[in-house]
């Protein structure tokens, strides 16, 4: 880190850094980075279905003092991330998809976060 520079500036060029590489190298070698790309999006999308997992398993006993309807939506919510995750890599990305994209997200989330906090007064 340079003298005077905040950590998050640091941050925040070695962000800028990173994307400037990946910029250059789909100009250069496009094929092989949009694989490379593939690959770090499946590794990421696994990674996120384990963590959901582990958290599942390590919460499941809060979850069976919720109603069949909580359950319901929380199990379908869940279900509806995983359905807009896959189908996330069939469309061409734009600013209206993106952001209907982040909405589902935010949305599936907060109904989640909402039972699993519900829960928490049973347990």
């Amino acid at each position: 880190m340079l003298p005077g520079m905040s950590r998050r500036a640091v941050n925040w060029g070695i962000v800028a850094a990173l994307a400037l590489v990946i910029t250059v190298l789909q100009v250069v070698a496009g094929t092989t980075v949009t694989i490379l790309l593939l690959v770090v999006r499946i590794a990421i999308i696994v990674g996120l279905a384990y963590f959901v997992y582990t958290l599942w398993r390590n919460n499941r006993a809060r979850l069976q003092y919720v109603s069949g309807r909580q359950k319901l939506l929380f199990y379908g919510a869940g279900a509806l991330l995983v359905v807009v995750l896959a189908g996330s890599f069939l469309i061409t990305w734009t600013f209206i998809f993106a952001l209907q994209f982040f909405a589902i997200i935010g949305a599936c989330a907060f109904v989640m976060y909402r039972i699993w906090k519900n829960a928490a007064g049973w347990y």
